[in-house]
């Protein structure tokens, strides 16, 4: 399953990313900025104290798949296959469709525990930083579940402003960070909290919740 993705991944086209991942040579922790679609990860650079290279690809490897073990270029394939089906009005082409969609899946079961187990991992490692006391682990919290949405939003969202979106959600997380950088925030940092307020009061398409 993983040796399948990870030849689909190789075969993405190069694509020009900003930002830096930082791997911890700890598996089981979610490595902070990577937060896009599989797609959007292939040549971000990676700051890391570890020194083997099979342990990293592993690891960025593991958690690229923390939604899906497709490609946002297989899903928008699939999502314009279905749209052209709806606009030519071919029912017989459609039944197919569906009933193809509906066929068992290779591992279904195997891909389904993965994504559930990675799921808990995050979680758990999230709410593992918890303290009393300190105002500051509620806007954490609203970091992490911006960065668990924001690759699924910028590389599986069906509608059209997905990436905007998603760099909204990334421009949310860097302002929490500046405003929780210290516990009693100096100017600059309220003055972020201000902004980030401000940017989730807009109304802004497909974010459910």
């Amino acid at each position: 399953m993983y040796a399948e993705y990870y030849e689909k991944l190789k075969a993405l086209p190069h694509k020009s990313v900003r930002g830096v991942i930082e791997l911890q040579a700890v598996p089981t922790i979610y490595p902070e900025g990577m937060n896009g679609a599989p797609d959007w990860l292939i040549d971000k650079e990676v700051k890391t104290i570890e020194k083997d290279i099979a342990v990293v690809a592993a690891i960025l490897l593991y958690w690229a798949s923390l939604h899906t073990f497709y490609t946002s270029q297989e899903h928008d394939a699939d999502l314009f296959k279905y749209l052209d089906i709806i606009e030519s009005d071919n029912y017989k082409a459609l039944g197919e469709y569906l009933n193809e969609s509906m066929m068992p899946k290779p591992y279904r079961a195997e891909i389904q525990e993965s994504i559930n187990r990675k799921e808990r991992l995050f979680w758990e490692d999230t709410f593992s930083c918890l303290y009393t006391g300190d105002w500051r682990y509620t806007l954490y919290i609203l970091k992490r579940k911006l960065e668990y949405d924001m690759g699924f939003m910028r590389g599986f969202a069906d509608h059209a402003g997905r990436e905007r979106d998603a760099d909204r959600m990334q421009l949310c997380c860097n302002l929490i960070d500046g405003a929780t950088a210290h516990i009693y925030p100096d100017d600059r940092g309220r003055r972020m909290l201000h902004l980030l307020f401000k940017v989730l009061d807009q109304y802004i398409t497909g974010w459910d919740d």
